[in-house]
């Protein structure tokens, strides 16, 4: 890393923008005094943050811009960058080169910036922090810095050494720790104070809060007892509600159940009965069926046998049939006096029949004459419970009312009282009110027409802001057009003119001579001209080579030139001694200068030197410079003078008639234009500075006139501000005022209207309280007697339901009976009906059999004459026929299982009828339960509005699971009686108590945070003053060692050595210095003299930069105490740091010697410092010709 080039504009007496590069080695920056040499070291301070004017060898900051001189404005800025190469990497930033720049306006206002982008100090700061290049540390070593650490008092030299030792960064670190330390110390102090003052009122609040809170607790586990208590009565309550409601609907469901059983039994003996029937006709068709299938075998098997055996087989038919018709003769005769014998019992079952059925309607006459009074007996019984409910409610009513009505009297006194005294104060208030009201309006008043003035005042200010503020803006686009097209203009400038200084476009002859230095050389033709613009390129076409003939002032001059030109091999040129040339000036004929196109004798436009009249003469006496070419060719006609025409653009007529024209490709070209074009830029750059410094200025008085308007609009805006306050303000009392006082009178029309109203109440009250205990009473009474004759009417209607029970028995009996006779008798028709089908049938078989015993025996006869069979056939009938006996074997049985089933269900009937009557009379019985049980129930949830004022499904919310009924009535029961024996509480105290708690933990554990942060600010105080005692105490031990070889080789032997005057506190001890030059005893540096004072901080300094090198060194006039001996050993010592820049600012001659660059600082004009630099590796003395 090192430093590149250094930057400056309006800095001090840099006037003009001023560039100096730095290279590697010594440069030296030399000049007389007050020339401004320091202002250099000043800057590059000033650009790495110097913040002390006083540093800076002023009084305060703005004394670093370019105060002006009796010639020059004084610039409105200072600006200084300094470019730093950071290609290894030592700088903490990504970019391979840094610029830092800082500016400063006239305002005071600062601007830092690292690459042009915007940065604070802070941000510099840590950039170079710790790199030795820091304002307080070794590498900017100022006027009167060595003489400092010489004389300054041993605690004040430590900053040096802190810097070499790279504890800066360190100690940074502490003082932002110990900054942090104090003020956490500060916030421990004031959250103890805090602590303390809370801590004397929370003993208080803590009993009252416990009490307030035991109460509570008390109170919450009273209600919450008595609402659960309540709640399982009222559940107990709902589920015998529920569960009589669940065995009404099971009794109601037995009674459907038992009658569809019934009606179920009734349709299956219907059904039954009807299967009955239908099976005798499948068994009488299977029969049939049979038959025919073992006709058919036997038909078929006849067939197949001999015929003999048909025979028989049809013998053996015959006889079957003979016995089946014989067999049927007598189940037809035994079934027709089974069917006399029903027909005569049917008379006996309609006769029994009759008899039950007259039975039982005189049991159901008497059964309902019992239920209806009994039936009104419950109605009498039921009327009287709800008319002593409705009397109880009635009574109740009654005497709430007349509490209400004692309650409504005393609220209506206290009511009275009320509104008398309020009305008393409303009067004072009143008078009040009005006294405020119009001082209320004359305030306002008196601020609307300020506001009005300031408006005014205000609507002008803006005018004038806008104004300015365009005016600004328009400054400061034109100064930044003119600060660039100066920047731009200066930067062509220099360009131009080092072209100029290194004769660009110069031949390598001309060159050579120009920097030799041999005495009589006056300059190049080119330069020793004036020429007007628009002619450069028709002098410069006219001279041709000539433009690089060198002007001397004798032969003898021309005599050296050409021989240190031959000496070198540097080439050829024209030399043209001043007394040795001889021009021919022609004087143009009439028809020449009279005619269109002529601008006049090359000799006559330019400007030149008196001394150099023949020379000019010589080269430009016979051209004259036309306008164009045909301008040319029109003069060259006829022409005798020899005179040569070069035209503007450049193309010549020779006398001898020949023409030249083109373009040159060299640069000589535009040497001419070269020079006007810096004359142009000169004027243009100071014209454009004027301008700047005008536009600057003005810019500034702006400035100042903005702010001192926005000062004034900001004052007004304040007052304005207050104003619209205050009327605001005024404007609500006024309105509050005048509501207060109509509100006041409307209150007080409205309480004298109340007061009438309640003394009439008030008249009426004892009337309608005695009126309601009255009525109260007389409910009471009736309730005493209505219950007296529910008792008795209850004993009755108990005996009464006994009766009722028996006749309900009796009536069962007789519907049994009833109903066991209609199922006889319809058992006897169903029978009498089966056995007439049953004798169809069977005479119907019997007439079939004597068909088929016919058929067989015309069959037979047809056999006799033969009979084809097949054996197929016989096999698939008989399996039929085997089918059609097991059908009617399933028939029978099935016929059995319905008569066995039509017993069971005439049997199943009966139960049905019996379990109905008895389910009817259970469900009443669970009617009469469950009307009880609702109006214990409502009873319930009334008692939890009433002293609780919650509704039953609120108090469910509140309900318990793990709840035990014994125990919580009696802990109920002590709860009550603990309540009353802690009487009043402050409720209140509760709040307050753990707000204050709230507040008073919040500050514990902010108190212990503190703390906590105490004492890991402390951890790191420490953790840091370890690392900076080790780091110090490592690097001061080198660089002793340092100096004690510096202070060898430059006062050749002697001893030299660092002793702290504390040892055992390193971070704040003071540094003493002790040499002993040869030949001298060993004393404190203060005793030493002058010159061996500079030499021992010289040698410091460089023991210092050995133990840590920097980059950059800048050391102002360090050795100006010195002799040539010492400065010659101070300078030869810097060559050995290699890696360091060394910029010496000195005006000793033995310094300047050992430079690499040379610049020199002038003031040529007063106050203005001005840069002229050299570079000592291209100076050889052997060049210059004495």
């Amino acid at each position: 890393m090192y430093f590149k080039r250094l930057e400056m504009h309006g800095f001090k007496s840099f006037a003009e923008p001023v560039v100096i590069d730095f290279h590697e080695g010594i440069t030296c920056i030399v000049g007389p005094n007050g020339s401004g040499k320091s202002n250099i070291s000043d800057a590059i301070r000033w650009a790495l943050g110097e913040q002390s004017p006083k540093a800076l060898r002023g009084g305060k900051m703005q004394e670093v811009i370019f105060n002006g001189t009796e010639s020059r404005k004084p610039r409105g800025m200072a600006e200084v960058t300094l470019v730093i190469d950071n290609s290894t990497g030592l700088l903490d930033i990504e970019y391979k080169e840094v610029a830092i720049t800082r500016r400063m306006y006239r305002s005071g206002e600062s601007e830092y910036l690292i690459n042009n982008n915007p940065c604070r100090l802070k941000d510099i700061r840590e950039l170079i922090m710790d790199t030795g290049i820091g304002v307080d540390g070794y590498s900017i070593i100022g006027q009167g810095k060595i003489s400092d650490i010489v004389s300054n008092k041993p605690e004040s030299r430590r900053e040096i050494f802190e810097e070499a030792a790279g504890i800066v960064a360190y100690k940074t670190r502490k003082q932002e720790a110990v900054r942090k330390l104090d003020g956490t110390r500060s916030n421990l102090e004031r959250i103890d104070d805090i602590v303390g003052e809370i801590e004397g009122r929370i003993g208080g609040l803590k009993e009252d809060s416990e009490k307030a809170k035991r109460y509570l607790e008390l109170k919450e586990r009273y209600q919450d007892l008595e609402i659960n208590i309540t709640l399982r009565n009222i559940e107990n309550a709902e589920a015998r509600s529920g569960q009589y409601r669940q065995e009404i609907q099971e009794l109601e469901e037995q009674l459907r159940s038992a009658g569809e059983k019934k009606r179920g039994s009734d349709r299956e003996s219907q059904e039954l009965q009807k299967r009955s029937a239908a099976l005798d006709t499948v068994s009488e068709q299977n029969h049939e069926k049979m038959v025919r299938t073992i006709e058919e075998i036997n038909s078929i098997t006849g067939e197949s046998k001999l015929n003999r055996e048909k025979l028989a087989n049809l013998a053996r038919e015959e006889d079957r049939l003979d016995g089946e018709i014989d067999d049927l003769t007598v189940r037809i005769d035994r079934l027709g006096q089974e069917a006399e014998e029903l027909k005569s019992r049917k008379k006996e079952i309609e006769d029994a029949r009759g008899q039950a059925e007259k039975r039982l309607e005189e049991k159901v006459l008497l059964y309902n004459s019992i239920t209806s009074e009994t039936s009104r007996f419950t109605e009498i019984i039921d009327d009287s419970n709800e008319k002593i409910i409705s009397l109880n409610g009635e009574a109740a009513s009654k005497r709430s009312e007349a509490k209400s009505y004692e309650s409504y009297k005393g609220t209506l006194e206290a009511r009275a009282r009320q509104i008398a005294d309020e009305n008393q104060k409303l009067e004072e208030e009143t008078a009040e009110d009005r006294k405020m009201l119009e001082q209320a309006r004359e305030g306002l008043s008196r601020a609307e027409e300020r506001k009005q003035e300031l408006a005014a005042e205000n609507s002008e200010k803006i005018l004038r802001r806008r104004k300015l503020e365009e005016k600004e803006r328009s400054l400061r686009g034109t100064a930044e057009e003119l600060r660039i097209r100066n920047n731009r203009e200066e930067a062509r400038l220099r360009t131009i003119e080092e072209m100029e200084q290194n004769y660009e476009g110069y031949n390598t002859a001309v060159k050579y001579i120009m920097r030799c230095g041999i005495r009589g050389i006056e300059g190049v033709v080119g330069e020793m001209m004036e020429v007007p613009r628009g002619y450069e390129t028709a002098i410069e076409t006219a001279l041709g080579a000539a433009m690089q003939n060198i002007i001397v002032a004798d032969d003898d001059s021309a005599r050296k030139a050409i021989t240190a030109l031959k000496v070198n091999r540097s080439g050829r040129l024209t030399f043209l001694p001043v007394g040795s040339i001889r021009g021919r000036r022609v004087r143009p004929d009439a028809h020449i200068s009279g005619q269109k196109g002529y601008r006049g004798m090359g000799v006559d436009l330019i400007e030149f030197d008196d001394r150099y009249q023949q020379i000019f003469e010589y080269l430009l006496g016979r051209v004259a410079v036309v306008e164009d070419l045909n301008a040319a060719i029109a003069m060259s006609r006829g022409s005798r003078q020899g005179i040569r025409f070069v035209t503007l653009d450049g193309e010549i007529i020779n006398a001898s008639g020949a023409i030249t024209g083109g373009k040159y490709k060299n640069q000589s070209a535009n040497l001419l234009e070269r020079k006007n074009e810096i004359e142009r830029l000169k004027q243009n750059i100071t014209h454009h500075t004027d301008a700047l410094e005008e536009k600057v200025q003005e810019l500034q008085q702006t400035l100042d006139e903005l702010e001192e308007l926005k000062q004034g609009a900001a004052d007004a805006e304040q007052e304005m501000r207050e104003l619209e306050l205050q009327i605001a303000t005024s404007g609500e009392k006024i309105a509050g005022g005048e509501n207060q006082l109509s509100d006041a009178r409307e209150r007080m029309e409205k309480n004298s209207a109340e007061l009438l109203q309640i003394r009439k109440e008030l008249a009426d009250m004892d009337e309608l309280i005695s009126r309601m205990m009255t009525e109260s009473q007389a409910a009471e009474s009736e309730i005493e007697k209505i219950g007296k004759r529910v008792e008795d009417l209850t004993a009755e209607h108990q005996a009464r339901r006994g009766e009722v029970a028996d006749a309900n028995d009796a009536i069962t009996q007789a519907r049994i009976d009833v109903r066991t006779w209609e199922e006889k008798a319809s058992n006897n028709a169903g029978m009498l009906e089966r056995i007439g089908g049953d004798l169809t049938a069977l005479r119907k078989q019997s007439k079939e059999k004597e068909q088929q015993l016919i058929a067989l025996r015309q069959e037979r006869g047809e056999l006799t004459a033969g009979y084809r069979g097949s054996d197929t056939q016989v096999l698939r009938l008989e399996k039929e026929r085997k089918e059609l006996e097991e059908n009617g074997a399933a028939i029978s049985r099935e016929k059995a299982q319905i008569a066995q089933r039509l017993q069971l269900v005439t049997e199943e009937l009966t139960g049905a009828e019996e379990t109905i009557n008895s389910v009817r009379d259970q469900k009443y019985q669970m009617e009469i339960r469950q009307a009880r049980n609702e109006t214990q129930l409502d009873n319930m949830k009334d008692k939890l509005w009433e002293e609780f004022e919650i509704s039953y499904a609120q108090a469910k919310e509140l309900r318990k699971e793990d709840f035990a009924m014994t125990a919580s009535v009696r802990e109920s029961r002590e709860l009550r009686k603990e309540l009353k024996e802690i009487g009043d509480v402050n409720v209140g105290a509760i709040a307050e108590y753990e707000q204050v708690s709230q507040r008073y933990s919040f500050l514990t554990e902010q108190r212990s945070d503190v703390v906590t942060a105490l004492k890991e600010l402390e951890s790191i105080i420490d953790d840091l003053d370890r690392t900076i005692t080790k780091t110090f105490k490592d690097n001061f031990d080198k660089v002793e060692i340092n100096f004690e070889e510096v202070f060898r080789e430059l006062f050749g032997g002697g001893h030299a050595e660092l002793r702290m005057e504390n040892e055992n506190d390193p971070l704040e001890s003071g540094i003493d210095i002790v040499a002993q030059p040869p030949g001298k005893r060993l004393q404190n540096i203060n005793l030493m003299s002058g010159g061996e004072k500079t030499m021992t901080a010289i040698a410091l300094m460089f023991a210092v930069l050995k133990t840590k090198p920097t980059p950059f060194c800048i050391l102002d006039e360090v050795e100006a105490a010195l002799d040539d001996e010492n400065i010659d050993k101070f300078s030869g010592y810097l060559k050995n740091f290699t890696q360091t820049q060394f910029a010496l600012i000195t005006h000793q001659k033995a310094t300047m010697e050992h430079a690499d660059v040379l610049y020199g600082i002038t003031m040529p004009e007063r106050g203005v410092s001005r840069l002229l630099s050299l570079r000592m590796g291209d100076y050889d003395p052997e060049d210059y010709v004495s």
